[in-house]
């Protein structure tokens, strides 16, 4: 999830920083864990998709998934997403929002103390509900309470919300103890109250025919409920945890879905009344939301795994088939670097084990080179969940792309692993050697991992350190050992960072033991060495200017010319571990 820009300092969030670092657009992001929302334009006559991004939302077309607007921020991040055929409506904290147009708010509603976790378009109005199971209706335009209702949390906890088709001026109420509420808010009455069925309603859903009801519940349960006559048509049960979302078919087959939160989605023949298909692994994390397209054989799903997924049914067995996808990293970044000089593509590894490439042009070009694999057969064959061959996630990387269509461009150093991997940025795909030194065999390498890497800007050598202190140098294109810095190794700690000047002269190392090394590059051999007050965390090299900088252990910055191979500055001012350092 790789975002350019950071905060705007003039945005509400109260953030302070130069304007210089104003947020320009989020790379990568696509959603989180609430669910999308569907809407129909009807001028347009397409489907838009609206999903929560931080402190924004994104609006996506169905067609082709193309982002069509992007929000303004809110001040925290959006806790709640609905929306009508002209409004949307995002709550963040005790405050609701009604955006137009996709981006700008028009109305505010305040009234809540505690947060908002549920909301319902309702015509001409609009209700939220917060932690404490108080529900609030709002006049949509005039921006004031209609009507209030509250609830005790420990008898009725509300935990879903809907308004029943052709059901005038009622809503129903789902709460985690179990019953069901149906509730007419105009007159403030309590219809009914259906006892439920001994389990807590995680999800409220209208079926295509009027009265109908599908009921989640945290036990797995769907409950395809009549609420006129109290009468249940039938139960089913997925084996995998709370329904985490519920979806009707409407294009002519009967066929219910539901989410769970390990990712899989089960789907139900409601003529039939059995099991019609599974869809394992539909998502990495929960399925947060689900909407099949009104009249068509689509489901579009998104989760906390940043995801957004547009399926198919137009297959035999009556399963979907991934038509067209949205996605970035499902965890947090671990190193980005642009790859080439045009600063149009941003290489990204990430805690989740994936390489993807991001562009800064638009996101049609943006691709996933994939996870690491010690056997890609293999892996192939055991599938994400249950593959065993799995790298961990890339923490270091170099990229050229001088060579980049003859042989691999990227060189990469795993977490707590001792061989490097190459990847083919051209291919999008791991490459085909792994390095690693023959004298550290499997019962040698145990506690030894690779700590730093660089390839030279002819994209023919790649350098690698160890924690060891040992530094190699490869070919590119063979994989072949060319040669070792040291007569046993380069430096007596870890290798902490390498860097190979422009013109292939010298090789630099600096090592925990707080020693920067310079060594002929060609011949290995050493040439010089300064020693630093304090031990380095890492380094990185301007090429064109021979300008060395070097992140120390107690959050300093030294500046050194490798020319000279003198320290020319040095900066103080961090409170905490220098994580990464960027040249112009």
């Amino acid at each position: 999830m790789s975002v350019a820009g950071a905060t705007d300092p003039a945005e509400p969030s109260g953030g302070r920083g130069s304007a210089l670092f104003a947020g320009f657009r989020a790379l990568g992001l696509y959603c989180n864990h609430l669910a999308h929302v569907l809407r129909y334009h009807r001028r347009h006559r397409e489907f838009y998709l609206v999903a929560a991004v931080g402190r924004s939302f994104h609006t996506y077309n169905v067609k082709k998934l193309g982002i069509v607007a992007v929000s303004n921020a809110l001040p925290q991040n959006i806790t709640c997403l609905a929306a009508d055929r002209m409004l949307v409506f995002a709550s963040c904290d005790t405050l609701l929002y009604a955006f137009a147009r996709n981006k700008e708010v028009v109305h505010t509603y305040s009234g809540h103390r505690t947060d908002i976790l549920f909301i319902l378009p309702f015509g001409d109005h609009v209700i939220s509900v917060d932690n404490d199971s108080i529900l609030i209706i709002w006049d949509v335009q005039s921006e004031e309470e209609y009507l209030q209702l509250d609830f005790d949390k420990t008898i009725f906890a509300i935990s879903a919300v809907l308004h029943p088709c052709t059901y005038m001026n009622k809503i129903l109420l789902g709460s985690e103890q179990g019953p069901l509420q149906l509730w007419n808010v105009k007159s403030n009455k309590l219809l009914y109250t259906f006892p439920g069925w001994g389990a807590g309603v995680t999800v409220l859903q209208q079926a295509p025919a009027v009265d109908v009801i599908a009921i989640g519940l945290v036990t797995g349960h769907i409950i395809v409920h009549n609420i006129k006559f109290d009468e249940t048509l039938m139960k089913f049960q997925q084996d995998w945890g709370p329904i985490t979302a519920i979806s009707f078919r409407t294009d002519g087959h009967p066929v219910v879905a539901a989410g769970s939160p390990v990712g899989h989605i089960g789907l139900w023949d409601l003529e039939e009344k059995k099991l019609l298909g599974q869809m394992r692994d539909a998502h990495s994390t929960a399925i947060s939301g689900m909407s099949f397209v009104q009249g068509e054989p689509l489901l579009i799903t998104n989760g906390a795994d940043n995801a957004i997924r547009v399926w198919i049914f137009d297959g035999p067995g009556g399963s979907g088939r991934l038509l067209r996808y949205r996605m970035g990293h499902s965890a947090p970044p671990t190193k980005i670097r642009y790859h080439g000089q045009n600063g149009q593509h941003i290489l990204s590894a990430s805690q989740d084990g994936t390489l993807q490439s991001f562009s800064t042009v638009h996101e049609r070009f943006n691709k996933s080179l994939g996870r690491g694999s010690i056997n890609k057969k293999k892996s192939k064959k055991k599938g994400l969940r249950h593959d065993t061959m799995a790298l961990p996630p890339i923490t270091m990387f170099a990229t050229e792309v001088a060579r980049q269509n003859d042989w691999d461009g990227i060189i990469a150093c795993h977490q707590g692993y001792v061989t490097c991997t190459t990847w083919n940025y051209q291919k999008t795909s791991m490459g085909i050697h792994k390095l690693k030194p023959e004298d550290f065999s499997k019962n040698k390498s145990l506690g030894i991992y690779a700590t730093a890497v660089d390839i030279t800007s002819c994209g023919n050598f790649a350098i690698i350190g160890l924690s060891t202190g040992h530094v190699d140098k490869y070919n590119m294109q063979s994989g072949i050992h060319r040669g070792r810095y040291g007569e046993e190794k380069a430096h007596e700690g870890s290798i902490r960072g390498i860097a190979v000047d422009g013109l292939n002269q010298f090789t630099i190392t600096i090592g925990s033991e707080g020693l920067i090394k310079f060594w002929k590059f060609k011949t290995t051999t050493f040439v010089h060495s300064i020693d630093l007050s304090t031990s380095p965390s890492k380094m990185l090299l301007h090429r064109d200017s021979g300008i060395l900088g070097i992140a120390m252990d107690d959050f300093g910055i030294s500046v050194l010319d490798i020319e000279t191979r003198k320290i020319v500055r040095k900066y103080s001012g961090h409170q905490g571990q220098i994580n990464d350092m960027v040249s112009p």
